[in-house]
């Protein structure tokens, strides 16, 4: 299980190498800046279903999408995150791809193929009665002259034991699109590992003496940051999928080191 997470992500890495955030809401900061006002963003939707769930909701295959593109901006910014969220999105739902070279290059052969893929089931099993599904929800989390941060939701059944679903963060900088790092954030990021390990503590509902490893998470290893993060209003938002610490039974981890608690920390 721990592998198909793996699997996942380095495909995720490896695509957009080849194409060139308490839960937070989804405030803007109200600093007046030039690149809030000049960086847009607006919402597309994507639709597609199996011809036989007009017929019987039991036996049918959907495809759906709905997230933010940037449409206004520094003309470089917004290719560079609108680049980094279409790879996304389309490898999100691309759910037979097994690499990134199988990639269709858009959502309509995406939906076609998983379409395609359901019917030859329940062409050969007359008695198949499971719906599949491949769903993404994208939003801004959080827009100021200094960050701009979205989030990709993803969910996905098509046959197995259990369906897969993963949160993917992003921090863009507003001026240039370039995907941000913590150290491009943090000052400090060695100082922020124990705030870090404290939050994922509370969150967990673990004692400060507790093993990590014991209790089951990080597979072994020490304490590590979340591939997925994000700047948002109220602080630092940091998200741990499925199998990447832990078991899919554990489910995800999720939490916030809030602003207050990042003085001299956070850039």
């Amino acid at each position: 299980m721990k592998l198909l997470y793996c699997t996942t992500a380095v495909l995720l890495a490896l695509a957009l190498m080849q194409a060139c955030k308490n839960r937070p809401g989804g405030e803007t900061a109200a600093s007046g800046a030039d690149a809030m006002e000049t960086l847009a963003f607006e919402g597309r939707e994507f639709f597609r279903q199996s011809p036989s769930c007009e017929a019987d909701t039991n036996r049918c295959a959907r495809v759906s999408a709905r997230y933010p593109m940037a449409v206004a901006g520094p003309p470089e910014a917004v290719r560079r995150i609108n680049d980094t969220l279409d790879t996304y999105v389309r490898l999100s739902l691309a759910v037979f791809a097994l690499s990134p070279e199988e990639m269709p290059e858009t959502l309509d052969e995406i939906a076609a193929d998983f379409i395609r893929e359901y019917e030859a089931v329940t062409t050969e099993e007359a008695d198949f009665v499971t719906p599949w599904s491949a769903e993404l929800e994208g939003r801004v989390l959080y827009q100021s002259e200094e960050a701009v941060s979205v989030q990709l939701s993803t969910f996905s059944f098509a046959g197995g034991a259990h369906p897969n679903y993963f949160t993917f963060l992003f921090t863009f900088d507003p001026a240039t699109g370039r995907r941000l790092s913590l150290a491009d954030v943090i000052r400090d990021t060695l100082g922020l590992r124990p705030l870090a390990e404290e939050g994922f503590r509370e969150a967990r509902e673990l004692g400060a003496g507790e093993s990590l490893q014991e209790t089951g998470f990080f597979w072994g290893e020490d304490f590590l940051f979340p591939e997925n993060w994000a700047v948002t209003a109220e602080g630092l938002y940091f998200f741990y999928n499925p199998y990447e610490v832990a078991a899919y039974v554990m489910g995800p981890t999720e939490f916030t080191i809030p602003r207050e608690r990042l003085p001299g920390l956070l850039k």
